[in-house]
């Protein structure tokens, strides 16, 4: 197994960091996120399951689902990867700070990762974190 934690800190109330994290907005926060098909029109919850539509380009496209595990709105949604390559769980945690908000992402994979991938991994990880917090520039 193996597992990668990132954390980032947002000068933004919990509340707007936490509409940025809803899966329906993962294609908006994830380069490599092409496409979340299912419960587009739904509020996410427990249970709550889509196909993950991801990679550089169509040609290199995989898919997998996700199912929502726990959901704790404004602090944590937690959810399993399956179907695919790279199964496991991730989960997405925001504590409140005095400024803003630390999100803090853990993925968890079910097979040891080779260092490449795993840098790889961390590399997208934290490229995406800044993407998070810089969409907020754009917003105001």
């Amino acid at each position: 197994m193996t597992e990668i934690t990132r954390s980032i800190e947002i000068l933004e109330p919990i509340g707007q960091v936490w509409k940025h994290i809803n899966p329906q907005n993962w294609t908006n926060i994830f380069d490599f996120v092409q496409d979340v098909i299912g419960n587009q029109d739904g509020k996410p919850g427990v249970g709550t399951q889509a196909m993950v539509v991801a990679g550089e380009n169509q040609e290199l496209a995989v898919k997998y689902n996700v199912e929502i595990t726990e959901f704790v709105e404004n602090e944590k949604i937690a959810y399993k990867r399956y179907g695919g390559p790279l199964s496991g769980k991730g989960v997405f945690q925001l504590k409140p700070l005095q400024d803003g908000t630390l999100l803090t992402r853990i993925s968890c994979y079910e097979d040891d990762l080779s260092e490449a991938t795993i840098q790889t991994l961390c590399h997208r990880m934290e490229t995406d974190n800044e993407k998070i917090k810089k969409s907020f520039v754009n917003i105001k």
